[in-house]
């Protein structure tokens, strides 16, 4: 009420500028007050063609705070708003990029009259998805790529496309940040700049890896170590207090399980061997990652077979708890000893927040290539050779991966458990 009165006092207000060259425009674009915009908007609509002292139109500072129906109401109102470049040569969308508004992102990369905006340049020849990926941003990458009008090949004036900068971001030793962003560029259609793979090494340093790169294994290898000897001493006391107790000692079968004839108590047991056994083998192979008196190549090998060691391990131990608390609940009342080992489920789910990241995958996949695409190759051997981060040849191979591991561990437990 009071904005409407001090422009029903003096409309030229709408246009008065502070020291930073903010007009009243830019506040309400700052605040996100819409019913102002519009209030704004119908005494003059000029002050949205007015940038600040940065070089910031409204439509941008909207954009940087992530409201996407401010900016909806400015295009409306102001046609060419949204064709407006800072001092850098950005849109709005490259701002809501760099400051990862994927809100703004997801709204205008499905507005049909906004889509010839997501393949702009700026002064540095960078287009949304180059900013998306020098930002590791995953889900602006996939919300770009769902997007077909999106070309991810463009080239900036360094010579480098999307695939390019996610390359030389994820060759740096342990950084593998943009393993995801790799997959849903290579996967979908982007290629690297022709050039020859060997220029490539010597202008951009790849492989050679620094020694604040090394130290990653030391501290890596650290945290880790910390998880598997725990798993090691609980699977490893869990030997010496059986569910169920042991038979006593006046019994010919004294200090014997009582429950070893269940199958469940068998499964157990299996269970509870493979933590032990993956939870040992990644302790030693972690003392080796974490020595700076082996060889880098060797180091990371070993880092390798430890987290996959890791892994086979606390599925072993959720299983165990599970297992053994069904033992022990199911004779007195089953519903529970089922909540429990169903609630254990989740935390096999939700275990590996890096296997909910391959959701950033579908909606790309889909789109570009559509339902047959995630059971088809898409990488060339030039994208494949200068690579030094295994990717996968396609999404189907990569989730029936992490299915066969789960399959061998439940096969390891309930097979042998019929021994």
């Amino acid at each position: 009420e009071m904005t409407q009165e001090l422009l029903q006092w003096n409309p030229a207000l709408v246009k008065e500028v502070d020291d930073s060259g903010s007009t009243p425009l830019h506040y309400v674009a700052s605040a996100g007050n819409i019913s102002a915009l519009k209030l704004l908007l119908r005494y003059d609509t000029s002050p949205a063609y007015v940038s600040d002292s940065n070089g910031l139109f409204p439509v941008h500072v909207a954009a940087k705070m992530g409201y996407g129906q401010l900016i909806y109401e400015l295009c409306k109102h102001c046609p060419d708003s949204d064709e407006k470049l800072d001092g850098k040569g950005r849109n709005f969308l490259h701002i809501a990029v760099e400051y990862k508004k994927w809100k703004v992102v997801w709204h205008f990369c499905g507005t049909p009259e906004l889509e010839r905006m997501v393949n702009v340049m700026d002064y540095e020849g960078n287009t949304a998805l180059h900013l998306a990926v020098k930002n590791a941003d995953q889900m602006i990458v996939s919300l770009l790529m769902a997007n077909k009008n999106v070309l991810p090949n463009i080239v900036n004036n360094k010579g480098l496309t999307a695939l390019d900068l996610a390359v030389l971001a994820t060759d740096k030793g342990m950084s593998y940040t943009l393993v995801i962003i790799l997959r849903c560029l290579a996967w979908t259609g982007a290629v690297l700049t022709p050039r020859r793979l060997d220029h490539f090494i010597d202008e951009f340093h790849i492989g050679k890896a620094s020694g604040n790169e090394l130290k990653k294994f030391s501290n890596i290898a650290q945290n880790l170590v910390v998880g598997s000897v725990l798993v090691s001493t609980v699977t490893f006391a869990a030997v010496f207090t059986l569910p169920g107790g042991t038979i006593s000692d006046g019994h010919p079968h004294g200090g014997a399980p009582i429950l070893s004839h269940r199958y469940t108590f068998k499964a157990f047991v299996m269970a509870n061997t493979l933590a032990f056994v993956g939870s040992t083998l990644s302790t030693i192979w972690l003392t080796y990652a974490g020595s700076d008196h082996v060889h880098p190549l060797l180091r990371a090998l070993y880092m390798f077979f430890s987290v996959v060691c890791m892994e086979q391990a606390t599925r072993g131990m959720v299983a165990a708890f599970a297992l053994g608390a069904y033992v022990v609940l199911s004779p007195v009342t089953e519903r529970i000893a089922v909540v429990v080992c169903m609630s254990t489920i989740a935390t096999l789910l939700l275990r590996n927040p890096s296997n909910w990241q391959l959701g950033f995958l579908f909606m790309p996949i889909k789109r570009r290539l559509g339902w047959r695409g995630a059971f088809k190759a898409h990488l060339p051997q030039q994208t494949r050779s200068r690579l030094t981060v295994g990717i996968g040849s396609n999404f189907a191979c990569l989730i029936l991966r992490r299915m066969l591991g789960m399959l061998f561990t439940y096969s390891f437990i309930f097979l042998l458990a019929l021994l």
